[in-house]
């Protein structure tokens, strides 16, 4: 009977005190960012699998950065969910060559246009 009457005293401060007891993911604020509607989720993730796969990110240690770590950080910079990983990476692997780096050739070419526009060759 004590271990049933201290659950529900337990349960009682949890209604009261609710934000007390909500567990926090991080304590980020939320990304200013957002991706507008004409941007898909593979084509961030060929941004992830570039980073991990070039092996140019690290974590504070020095260590290589988990393809998972890098996925969730872009989920927090832009508000998005990613879902699993690992089979989005092999999603952006394994598509059709003309399709693999798609988005990243649409990134290249900004620049590359950017640059011509403003005189440098």
């Amino acid at each position: 009977m004590a271990i049933i009457n201290s659950e529900l005293e337990l349960l009682n401060l949890k209604i009261q005190y609710l934000t007390s007891f909500q567990s926090r993911k991080n304590n980020f604020p939320p990304s200013p960012l957002y991706l507008t509607d004409e941007t898909h989720l593979v084509e961030i993730m060929e941004i992830v699998s570039g980073l991990f796969l070039s092996k140019r990110v690290v974590t504070h240690n020095g260590t290589e950065s988990p393809l998972t770590e890098i996925g969730r950080t872009f989920e927090w910079l832009f508000n998005i969910k990613l879902g699993d990983i690992h089979k989005k990476h092999d999603n952006v692997i394994c598509r059709k060559a003309n399709k693999r780096t798609e988005f990243l050739d649409i990134l290249r070419k900004a620049i590359t246009e950017e640059s011509k526009k403003k005189g440098y060759l």
